[in-house]
């Protein structure tokens, strides 16, 4: 049946069915693609020459055997059944291609199959079918465009483990199965051993894949290809022959396994169609062989990838299986046959289709017959097209005919469309004079402009609207505020419209680019950049015109990017599709409104955007924009508008603003700084703050004076000078040293090393020491001292002498150079020859060594034997040794012939046999002879007695003269020879010294040989018992060589050795013993048949020459090893010498190490060590420069430097300890995730100790396997070790889950990295401890990628989450896990517990950074993120993997410090404050520019804190300022003056202002003087604040009264009067006597009376401590009585013990009673009076007291029981017990205490009454001898003083006597010594 046209049946060919795809859309049959392929192949079976194959199957048991035999494979045969060439493999029939088998070599389980399609097409299967040999094993399935990048399309392997371990890819189990379209699996179902023949693997790319109903793009991309290769990599085999096939050595296998073993294909079917977008049904084969697509759906091209010609009317795109995209006919109403497709177009619906709609955006091309338009359906000017004409008819336009007099121009109207009718335009009225309207129509918003009042829009001020308001600019109708807010870059708010018109700055370009030209280089995405004349300050360009740019065969999406300003921005309208073969056309107004920002999409502000345009640094247009290799791109044309005051354009910019710009700024926008008119820049020395054009303030650049210039954002100085380097031109260049921060231009000197000229400056680089002295750091071989003034060991010369160099010493390379001074410094001269060597110039050998010195270097020891030698010293050419008599051999370590080796005499000695007796003169290892029948003794010297010799001979043969002609002189078989002789072989490496091919005789022994004939080596065929080439001599175990062979020996007891000649037994070779049992001395290996072997152990490196009996090893000193101890042992160099390395373990390569011994081998004669990847010295001891933390279990010795990337220079952290982090108390049950942590639970979880257990059938329905265990928040630190114990049950222990990884974390600065760790399977129901070091060596990537050391380092700074796998097995019931830690590094001192932690780097940060790997940012640094200030980083700042950079603290100058993550500063400096120290402090004022003088205080009126009134103050102008809180009560621009109601001169320091507070009754209504403060008074009042009344008035409500009336003014004038008289008198002395005072301290006597009467006396307060004091010498009587007679008895120290603790405890009471009684006695003392007893007195009578006690010996003779003592000493315990506390209660209770505390202070009282009135009487009796009165009352007051005295000095003695008391009780110091130094306290 015919299909219908718009319906194709794509036929999708698999394995065992054939789908239809039915499709609206049309796409080619699928082909065999194969038939018509070239196809190559590297291996062919019988390409040299005939090669034997036999199939496998019939080579399995239980196969039945058919054609049971081998066949034959050879290329150049003429049978052609046995070719099997490539060709075979597609040309359809049962022939096979065959590759060599493994017979040949193991190379050929790798061969290479490639099919050329010859181009490219789209490949939906591929076939392949074996002929007589089992599937490929393991191969890979690869495509390819070029035909040299081949990407896999599938792996196959022979096992699911094979696809991990081969091609480190997880496997798909069963039949293959595809997750994405461009998913590449591996799957072992295609490599299974069966069938053994025929076998077919069936690949499909397409059936299966996610979109194969409607392929993607992705998918067709990952189908597209023209060569395919087929890599083969291991043939299947049997398991049987694996043993055999794994021999190493070809010669050991097994060739009929072997050559059973090769690839055979006998099809290859690639099923695919032509690539034709879906636009064709058919793809005929065209006469040069290529298929062509015959496009439909008006397409064209080969691949019709393009709308042909006129069909523009939409983009082309491609077809699928359901949509098929027409290319639809433009309408150019017949004037025009080819168009173009816009988009702009499209957009704003200009272009009319064919449907007479406004849809599509095709633009007609080339209008003919006058027309003109997007569709021809206008006229070119000149011309117009009536009202009733149609566009369709023919000549639809004519002429204008304008009047050229009345007209302005010949341009008439073109068509209808675009007249306008008999009327005003909007905005005029009066037609046809049409005048302007008031309102304007651009700044209104009247919907009649001719309507008043006119209502102006936002921005736009004016009776008519047409004016814009200050501070902004550009009227136009478009903008709905009406006018532009002015920029100015924040400088200014004055600005207008620009008067400039634009000029087109641009090219036309002709640019072509070939992708596949530059995609390897710049990839598949790359742009046009524009040239230097669009980039710089373009504020002024506010339009870019049209830029064209054609491309072909691509589907294009425009790009148009700007970037500047630290800043990237896009066309917002970048998605737009542009076409193949059209050309497009782009018109961008630069606005802000038309761009965003590239990194987050948002829109772009105007601020930003003039950001941008006044620094443009890069402008981009998009080029490529598809990944076809064959693609091409052409850039037509490209120009920018700009603005420029010298332009004659007819455009006005007036969107350009021009600003009134404050001093110092220039620029339409002040975004140019004066000085420098191109740059938006500060002046030289100076830097922009932050690098905003806005508000930036110029701080100075802080280079030291080597530079004047720094970058804007990090103040880093540029262009360093003067020798210098360094962010701030700070340290010296290398070759360079000195103090750079001095500021001088000399501050960096040359270094000297040790001279500054260049012949004699021996280092790069210097620098000065702590001392101040010059130190060169990178000396040059053989040179060395602080400054290279010395040559190193090893070489000579005089560096410090201009010209002077350092040289190798000329000792051939033979120098000690372990040993320092090892030849002259100054001379050359070789000193220490290394170990062997001698001579002037150590040219040779030296005594006891042998060899060549100078070009082989190869002096040995000469190893005299030293029981066979005379001397050590041997031939220092061959070595050879002075060998004693009888002893030969280089070595004299053998005797000579008929000698044997006399172990009693160390010596050789003759064998002497007797030479009738013996056979020879040869004797055996113990000097034994052999000895002839009959005779017998060690010497053979003796008959044996009744010896008869029996002789056994052969009878002769007699033969006749022709038979022996004919028996040995007939023709021989041996190489052609006559019999007789041979022709032997040419050996290899005689080099011609041949025989020249001659036939030689055999010299067959006529008695032992069979014949004279003999083989073609020269062998005889001999008789029984005989042996030889030449069958000349009997064999071991024969005797008696004669006519017919030889007489076997009847020695079967010594191994069947005899005498050859007379058949006595004698012992095997080398052995000794009756019973010839043991071995001779130095021999080992006893055998009674071959006798025993010598042992050869190395005369130096053994500690004896006799080896083991059994293995022949002999005993080695420490530093030799082998068998025979002839090599050195591992860490030793130079045999025989061994002398020891010196390598690093840790650092030096493992395989030269012996790891148990901990010694590692050494190169010989040099020593060097064979390091680590990351380890570098002699000895392997150091880590390289980049690298750190040497240590024995990194695979590379050291790490390398991660430090984010910043530096790589590090060193290994100090002073951190390994601490484990746990699970907390609280963490008793962890939740359970999916592999991708997406999903979440905690049902099924539960905590039972010390494990956490989930049972699977509770999680099922919440999880799919496999799932993990998440570990909490704790965890998300950089480790050193992660353990953790799992335990499950489960069914079966292999399941889904075994391949999935046992560990996952995720993280890195994207929070996209995750790694994996996978660990072998566990084993059901058994405990297993994991721990995984947290090392880079044994993680990879989830795609199985490998990681370096920088991605771990990454992952780790940025863990998001760990997770442990928790599903194991198959069906699997329950899963465990417990001990859950992780180590982390701490500070802190190792211990038992904590050891130290290894493997951390300290980095050496760059300037900015801080931190172990520098992390941080350093003090004065902050983290520039989006959104700062600074929105990118300076090209020349350190920026960190992953993190962004730190830069410098953006502080004005003010702040050295700041958040490191939000960069707010800190510590804000000069009186500043904000963010950015950016403004003043409350109570200053200023302009912040970075100087320290920036805010000034503010004088409100003056500074001082006291004059100070405001706390607050506002700049005004230039350097003015307004105070803004003044108090209440100032007033004044700088609270200068006070009020009204106020007074005071706050200008006057300490002054300030004061209400008035005028009285109101004494006071005038009014202010009080502003300065003074005094009120205006009324009549009769007074004072300040008139509030006092003047003499003789009072004060009443109405105010003051005069009191100076007639009555009470005359008695206040009398009593005047009577004053002033009394006044006048004086009795005795000009001064009145002190009446007043007297009587005062009389009063005051009296209260000091009464307080000392007998109610208070001290007598009373002290009564109770008296009463107690008794009751405590009574007990301490009795106890002295009871205790005097244990006082020497046996058990006298148990005594002892109770007595000194009771002591103690009333000791430790007495303190507090001595001091307060102490306090007493110094307080009743009386200033400047005498105690009745002195100090000394008191003392005394204490230590008659003490002395008293003394005498009350505790001693006695009696001995009682001492379980009797111990009782009543307890009672006794008891009761002073409670008397001690009952005194120590009464002396605590704080009564007394208080009552001596109130004595103390009432004596204190009296004392200095006392005083004062002593001088105050004393002065008024020498003033008057009249005050009789005073000294009475004196007297009295002197008596009850005294009184109070005497009583005060009774209590004081009372006190001193109860302290003497208390204290005289107590034992002396040395009593309680002695008691307590006896032996039961010694013993407790």
């Amino acid at each position: 049946e015919s299909v219908p046209e718009n319906i194709l049946s794509m036929l999708l060919l698999s394995k065992d069915k054939v789908i239809t795809a039915i499709s609206i859309c049309l796409f080619p049959a699928v082909l065999n693609l194969a038939t018509m392929a070239d196809i190559t192949t590297n291996a062919t079976c019988g390409s040299t020459g005939p090669e034997m194959f036999c199939k496998l199957v019939e080579h399995v048991p239980g196969q039945p055997v058919r054609n049971a035999q081998c066949r034959i494979c050879n290329q150049r045969s003429a049978n052609p059944t046995e070719h099997h060439p490539i060709e075979y493999a597609i040309d359809g029939t049962n022939r096979w291609w065959q590759s060599p088998s493994i017979k040949n070599g193991m190379e050929y389980h790798y061969v290479t199959i490639t099919l050329d399609l010859k181009q490219v097409f789209q490949i939906a299967y591929v076939i392949i079918k074996a002929a007589n040999s089992p599937r490929p094993g393991n191969w890979i399935l690869e495509r390819s465009i070029d035909g040299v990048t081949f990407e896999p399309w599938q792996y196959y392997a022979i096992t699911d483990t094979e696809c991990l371990t081969r091609f480190n890819i997880y496997p798909r189990t069963g039949p293959p199965s595809y997750t994405r379209d461009d998913e590449v699996i591996c799957t072992s179902f295609y490599s299974k051993i069966h069938p053994l023949e025929n076998g077919e693997i069936h690949t499909s790319l397409i059936n299966g894949r996610p979109s194969a109903d409607d392929p993607s793009p992705t998918l067709l991309n990952f189908t597209s290809a023209r060569y395919i290769r087929l890599v083969f990599q291991r043939i299947r085999t049997l398991n049987a022959d694996l043993m055999t096939l794994t021999l190493h050595d070809p010669k050991d296998m097994d060739p009929i396994v072997t050559r059973r073993y090769y690839y055979t294909i006998k099809d290859i079917s690639v099923g695919g169609m032509c690539i034709c977008f879906g636009h064709a049904k058919a793809c005929p084969l065209d006469s040069v062989t290529k298929f062509s697509c015959e496009c439909e759906h008006n397409t064209c091209g080969e691949s019709c990838d393009r709308c042909c010609p006129g069909y523009h009317q939409q983009p082309w795109m491609a077809g699928t299986f359901l949509t098929r995209h027409v290319c639809e006919k433009c309408n150019c109403h017949g004037k025009a046959e080819e168009c173009y497709f816009n988009q702009t177009v499209a957009d704003l619906s200009l272009s009319l289709d064919i449907h007479g709609q406004y849809r599509g955006g095709g633009v007609c091309i080339g209008c003919h017959d006058d027309t003109a338009g997007i569709n021809c359906q206008s006229c070119v000017p000149g011309f117009y097209r009536p009202a009733d004409v149609s566009a369709e008819e023919e000549n639809p336009c004519i002429p204008c005919s304008c009047d050229p007099y009345g007209s302005i121009s010949q341009t008439c109207v073109a068509d209808s469309s675009q007249a306008t009718p008999r009327m005003c335009a909007i905005g005029y009225m009066g037609y046809p004079y049409c005048e302007r309207c008031n309102c304007s129509v651009e700044g209104s918003v009247n919907a009649d402009p001719c309507i008043t009042p006119c209502i102006c829009k936002e921005n736009v001020e004016g009776e008519n609207c047409d004016r814009c308001k200050l501070g902004f600019y550009n009227l136009q109708e478009s903008n709905r505020r009406g006018c532009e807010k002015c920029s100015c870059m924040g400088v200014s708010s004055h600005c207008t419209a620009s008067t400039w018109t634009y000029q087109n700055v641009g090219t036309h370009y002709s640019l072509i680019v070939r992708h596949l030209d530059v995609v390897d280089d710049l990839g598949t995405a790359y742009y046009w950049n524009a040239p230097g004349l669009y980039l710089g300050n373009k504020v002024s360009c506010k339009e870019c015109r049209p830029f064209t740019f054609m491309k072909l065969k691509v589907q294009i999406v425009i790009l148009f990017l700007y970037q500047g300003g630290g800043m990237k921005i896009n066309y917002k309208r970048f998605g737009e599709p542009v076409y193949p073969s059209s050309p497009s056309t782009s018109h961008i107004v630069l606005l802000p409104e038309n761009f965003q920002v590239s990194e987050t999409a948002q829109p772009v502000s105007r601020r930003d955007f003039l950001s941008v345009l006044a620094k443009v640094t890069s402008v981009m247009v998009r080029a490529s924009y598809s990944t076809e290799r064959s693609a091409v791109y052409r850039l037509h044309s490209f120009s920018m508008e700009v603005a420029n005051p010298t332009a004659r354009g007819e455009r006005r910019a007036s969107a350009v603003e021009v600003c009134s710009c404050p001093y110092g700024y220039a620029g339409t926008s002040c975004e140019v700084n004066t000085h420098h008119s191109s740059i938006c820049a500060c002046a030289l020395g100076f830097r922009r703050v932050n690098g905003n054009l806005y508000n930036g303030v110029c701080e100075p650049c802080h280079c030291h004076g080597h530079t004047t210039q720094c970058h804007e954002v990090t103040g880093h100085c540029l262009d360093c000078s003067h020798n210098t380097a360094g962010p701030y031109c700070d340290t010296c260049l290398p070759g360079y040293y000195g103090n750079a921060t001095r500021g001088s231009p000399a501050d960096c000197q040359p270094c000297a090393c040790p001279l500054n000229i260049p012949s004699n400056n021996f280092s790069p680089t210097c620098h000065l020491s702590q001392d101040g002295e010059l130190l060169c750091d990178q000396c040059r071989p053989g040179y060395t001292g602080p400054r290279c003034d010395r040559c190193s060991n090893g070489y000579y010369g005089q560096p410090t002498v201009p010209g002077g160099s350092c040289r190798l010493c000329d000792c051939n390379g033979n120098l000690d150079l372990s040993i320092p001074g090892s030849c002259d410094p100054n001379t050359g001269r070789c000193l220490r020859c290394r170990q062997g060597y001698g001579g002037e110039a150590c040219d040779s050998c030296a005594v006891g060594y042998y060899g060549d010195a100078i070009i082989a270097k190869n002096c040995q020891s000469c190893q005299c034997h030293t029981n066979g030698s005379i001397s050590e010293v041997c031939n220092q050419e061959t070595g050879e040794c002075r060998c004693k008599e009888n002893v030969l051999g280089q070595k004299c370590d053998k005797c000579r012939p008929n000698s044997w080796w006399d172990a009693e005499h160390q010596g050789c000695m003759p064998c002497r046999c007797s030479p009738y007796g013996s056979i020879s003169q040869r004797c055996d290892v113990e000097g034994r002879c052999v000895c002839r029948p009959g005779f017998v003794g060690r010497r053979c010297d003796l008959r044996r007695l009744g010896y008869e010799r029996r002789e056994t001979r052969r009878p002769v043969e007699r033969i006749s003269v022709d038979s022996a002609q004919q028996r040995w002189g007939g023709i021989s078989r041996t190489g052609g020879c006559p019999r007789g002789a041979y022709r032997p072989k040419a050996r290899a490496g005689t080099h011609g010294l041949t025989t020249g091919g001659t036939c030689i005789p055999c010299h067959c022994n006529s008695y032992g040989s069979k014949s004279f004939d003999c083989d073609e080596n020269g062998q005889c065929r001999c008789q029984p018992g005989v042996t030889g080439p030449k069958c000349d001599r009997c064999s071991r175990g024969y005797f008696n060589f004669q006519e017919g062979g030889c007489t076997p020996c009847q020695c079967s007891h010594v191994g069947n050795n005899c005498d050859a000649n007379t058949g006595q037994c004698i012992c095997p070779p080398k052995t000794i013993g009756e019973r010839c049992d043991r071995c001779a001395p130095n021999h080992w290996g006893h055998d009674i048949v071959t006798g025993c072997k010598e042992c050869g152990c190395n005369v130096i490196g053994s500690v004896t020459q006799q080896c083991n009996v059994n293995t022949g090893c002999c005993i080695c000193h420490d530093s030799f090893r082998g068998d025979k101890c002839n090599e050195c042992q591992i860490g030793y160099r130079d045999f025989p010498q061994c002398i020891q390395c010196k390598c690093n373990i840790a650092g030096s390569d493992s395989q030269t190490c012996d790891q148990e011994r901990g010694a590692c081998g050494c190169a010989d004669r040099t020593g060097k060590c064979s390091c680590k990847e990351n380890v570098e010295g002699d000895y392997c001891d150091r880590c390289k420069p980049d690298a750190f933390g040497l240590s024995l279990r990194n695979p590379l010795g050291c790490s390398r430097c991660y430090c984010y990337g910043l530096t790589h220079f590090c060193t290994e952290a100090q002073g951190l300890i390994r601490m484990w982090l746990t699970l907390k108390p609280e963490q008793t049950v962890l939740p359970l995730v999916d592999k991708s942590n997406a999903v979440e639970t905690r049902t099924g979880v539960s905590f039972q100790h010390p494990e956490i257990i989930v049972h699977a059938e509770l999680i099922t329905s919440a999880l799919s396997e496999p799932y993990y265990w998440k570990l909490p928040e704790q965890f998300k630190a950089y480790g050193g070790q992660l353990k953790y114990a799992v335990y499950y049950e489960a069914r079966e222990e292999t399941g889904p889950s075994s391949y999935e990884p046992q560990v996952i974390i995720k993280g890195g600065p994207n929070h996209n990295m995750v790694m994996t760790r996978h660990i072998t399977g566990l084993q059901i129901g058994q405990l297993t401890r994991h721990e995984i070091d947290m090392t880079e060596h044994e993680w990879k990537f989830a795609d199985g990628r490998t990681m370096t050391r920088e991605d771990f380092m990454d992952i780790l700074f940025y863990v998001d989450y760990i997770l442990i796998k928790a599903s194991h097995g198959n069906l699997m019931r329950q899963s465990r896990i417990s001990e859950i830690s992780l180590t982390v590094a701490e500070e802190g001192i190792p211990t038992k517990e904590s050891e130290k932690a290894h493997q951390i780097e300290n980095c050496d940060c760059p300037i900015g950074y801080s931190g172990l790997s520098c992390e941080e940012c350093a003090a004065g640094f902050y983290r520039l993120r989006s959104g700062f200030l600074a929105s990118a980083p300076a090209s020349r700042v350190p920026t960190a993997t992953g993190m962004a950079s730190c830069v410098q603290c953006q502080c004005s100058g003010h702040s050295s410090s700041c958040d490191p993550e939000t960069s707010i500063c800190q510590n804000c400096q000069d009186n500043t404050e904000g963010d950015r120290c950016e403004r003043c402090a409350p109570g200053f004022y200023g302009v912040v520019r970075g100087s320290p003088d920036d805010c000034k205080p503010c004088a409100c009126p003056l500074t001082n804190p006291q004059n100070n009134f405001s706390p607050t103050c506002v700049a005004e102008g230039f350097d003015d300022y307004r105070c803004t809180a003044c108090p209440e009560g100032y007033e004044g621009k700088h609270c200068e003056r006070c009020a009204t109601g106020y007074h005071g001169n706050p200008r006057i320091p300490g002054s300030h202002c004061e209400e008035c507070k005028c009285s109101l009754w004494g006071a005038l209504p009014g202010p009080c003087d502003p300065v003074t403060g005094q009120c205006r008074c009324r009549v009769g009042a007074s004072g300040m604040t008139c509030d006092q009344c003047m003499d003789r008035h009072v004060s009443c409500l109405e105010g003051s009264v005069s009191c100076d009336d007639e009555c009470s003014g005359l008695l206040i004038s009398d009593m005047d009067r009577l004053l002033r008289i009394i006044n006048e008198v004086t009795l005795t002395t000009p001064l009145p006597p002190p009446y007043k005072v007297l009587y005062r301290f009389e009063n005051m006597t009296e209260e000091l009376k009464h307080m000392l009467s007998r109610q208070k006396a001290p007598e009373r307060l002290l009564q109770l401590a008296d009463s107690n004091l008794g009751s405590l010498v009574t007990e301490m009587d009795q106890l002295h009585s009871r205790v005097k007679p244990l006082s020497f008895s046996f058990d006298s120290n148990f005594v002892s013990i109770v007595v000194c603790l009771h002591y103690f405890h009333i000791v430790s009471l007495c303190p507090d009673l001595e001091s307060k009684a102490a306090e007493l006695n110094q307080s009743l003392s009386r200033r400047g009076g005498t105690p009745e007893k002195s100090l000394s007195e008191m003392k005394e009578e204490i230590q008659a007291m003490l002395h008293e006690m003394r005498q009350r010996q505790l001693g006695g003779k009696k001995v009682i029981d001492l379980e009797k003592m111990a009782s009543e000493l307890g009672t006794l315990h008891d009761q002073l017990d409670d008397r001690v506390s009952h005194l120590t209660y009464g002396l605590s209770d704080g009564r007394l205490a208080y009552r001596v505390q109130d004595a103390e202070e009432h004596a204190k009282q009296l004392n200095d009454s006392a005083a004062i009135l002593d001088g105050i009487l004393a002065e008024a009796k020498n003033l008057s001898f009249n005050a009789t009165a005073a000294f009475n009352a004196y007297s009295n007051i002197k008596a009850n003083v005294d009184a109070a005295e005497k009583e005060a000095k009774a209590a004081k003695q009372r006190a001193s006597e109860a302290l003497a008391l208390v204290r005289g009780r107590a034992p002396s110091r040395m009593e309680t010594l002695a008691v307590c130094n006896s032996p039961c306290i010694q013993l407790l």
